[in-house]
């Protein structure tokens, strides 16, 4: 017994020591100061795919401030006037990626403040005039980092006049990104991969440690003029993946120490020597039957105990979460046709709605509730605490090391995050409280939490958004919805673990309602 709880406390303790570290590695290189002079501005479209703390490393690395404009459409005056807002007296490098890449190269051929222009993954409609964009418009430095394809291609051609398909670039090995450079070094071309869709190779080349490393010795060695190279990308991700590899380590070993979970066995019929007052229709105890049912003259239990009508509701409500589940799937499938980002609140909420509305058909059965004990080791219940409060914390940590505080932005989604939560922690501790009481009457085989068949009619909508979001030739919209769908399950999985010590029930919809938050 000691060294079980020798082992859950060097547990907490690697989480604390990690939570510490991670806050460390992205408070410390956050600087909005530079004493360079030179400032940068991101245009970019994936709020959920974009690696916003792996650039603001990035970019403080080299001593350049950075900002970032996270929108799905921002015309081009809305882009003029971000940029005219940031002071950069040496210089500001124009960041924009897919479409944005239209309205970078005419704003960087209007103004002399914008020194350098990166193009990532750049998107133009075969229609789109390009005026006098070329060689000598933009006068400014321009370099393009893409997965090779016909509009990259063509456009490194049009602003080098230099050849891409029959001339071959440089590799330094045969595996990283093929380079071009114009003759007068003001044109740079960084091409890797080739993928049909080009949403796909954008957030590849966001995300991609690789590409990353060529963008920031590009800083240095063309815009700095400084020699040697910086490998501040893989410094973050070798941070981002032993964080997290560390604190997948401390969960699972945790988790092994802990007893298993009896609080859902079916309680024990006592002996009465008189049939139907021990137990009720189903064979449970008294309780089970309760005051509810009237005896006949013979003395016999008339009617449907709670157990067996508690039974049919449950089928009741898994009929009603398919029909719901269908129904938000065919809202978000409109959403994702129309390319709309919204598809992602409509997943969100049915997630909320699923526990809400479950926890409401059951209600009636809430007052059946009573004599609710706690078994597990109660002297345990501060290193259970910490460590759920912990892991809680590591969770919001890495969630912004992988993808940065651009989802912490103050607008109306904070709003619908917070109330969402509120709503998801009430509805599942209804559901908690239920599913202990009705499970010491029939066993956890009932459990609308943690059965098998309520977890699936959770993930339908998931898998039809999934399936025909592939379907629609919208591959990014379903890597998406995946994400969401092993966010649900590693949440819940968690929560069934954190419950099983003391005070496990509480904690562990605290940190469901927590992970819920950050799925946003």
């Amino acid at each position: 017994m000691k060294k079980i709880r020798l082992i859950r406390l060097i547990c907490v303790i690697v989480l604390a020591v990690i939570l510490i570290v991670a806050s460390l590695f992205i408070l410390l290189p956050r600087r909005n100061d530079s004493s360079s002079g030179r400032a940068a501005v991101c245009f970019v479209h994936e709020e959920i795919m974009f690696p916003q703390m792996d650039y603001s490393s990035m970019f403080s690395s080299v001593d350049i401030a950075s900002y970032y404009v996270i929108d799905d459409s921002c015309s081009k005056e809305e882009m003029q006037e971000k940029i005219g807002r940031i002071s950069a007296p040496n210089g500001l490098i124009l960041f924009c990626e897919g479409d944005y890449a239209l309205s970078g190269l005419q704003i960087a051929s209007e103004s002399d403040k914008i020194t350098d222009l990166f193009l990532v993954s750049p998107e133009l409609d075969t229609n789109a005039d390009l005026g006098d964009i070329g060689m000598t418009s933009p006068s400014c430095r321009v370099a393009i980092f893409a997965e090779s394809g016909k509009t990259a291609d063509s456009l490194y051609e049009r602003l080098s006049g230099e050849d891409t398909k029959f001339t071959s670039g440089t590799r330094s090995e045969s595996s990283a990104p093929e380079l071009f450079l114009s003759s007068d070094a003001n044109r740079y071309y960084a091409r890797t991969g080739s993928r049909s869709n080009p949403q796909i190779a954008s957030v590849i080349v966001l995300n991609n440690p690789q590409m990353q490393t060529y963008m920031v010795n590009y800083i240095k060695n063309h815009i700095l003029l400084q020699k040697g190279s910086s490998k501040a990308p893989l410094h973050t991700w070798a941070m981002k993946m032993l964080c997290t590899t560390f604190a997948v380590v401390a969960f699972f070993v945790y988790a092994a120490t802990l007893p298993p979970n009896k609080k859902l066995r079916p309680a024990k019929a006592e002996n009465t020597g008189e049939e139907g007052e021990g137990a009720g229709a189903s064979g449970a105890p008294g309780e089970g039957a309760g005051p509810d049912l009237s005896r006949n003259r013979a003395g016999k239990l008339r009617g449907r105990s709670i157990a067996e009508k508690y039974r049919s509701s449950l089928n009741h409500l898994l009929a009603l979460q398919g029909f719901l589940g269908v129904l938000f799937a065919l809202v978000t499938l409109f959403f994702i046709a129309k390319k709309q980002s919204a598809f992602q609140v409509v997943m969100l909420l049915w997630v909320c709605v699923t526990y809400l509305s479950s926890a409401f058909f059951l209600m009636p059965f809430l007052k059946k509730v009573k004599n609710r004990k706690v078994r597990s080791n109660r002297s345990m219940w501060p290193i259970h605490a910490a460590f759920t409060f912990l892991l809680a914390g590591v969770v919001f940590m890495l969630t912004l090391l992988w993808k940065g505080a651009g989802f912490l932005k103050l607008d109306i989604f904070l709003l619908v995050e917070f109330v969402l939560s509120i709503m998801a922690f009430v509805s599942i501790t209804m559901l908690q409280l239920a599913d202990n009481f009705f499970g010491r009457i029939q066993g956890s085989g009932q459990s609308v939490l943690d059965s098998m068949k309520f977890l699936v009619i959770r993930l339908v909508p998931m898998v039809l958004v999934f399936v025909f979001s592939i379907i629609m030739n919208r591959e990014l919209f379903a890597i998406k919805v995946f994400l969401l769908a092993v966010s649900l399950l590693l949440a819940s999985y968690m929560r069934r673990v954190v419950k099983r010590g003391a005070l496990g029930e509480t904690l562990s919809v605290a940190l469901f309602s927590c992970l819920y938050w950050m799925m946003f």
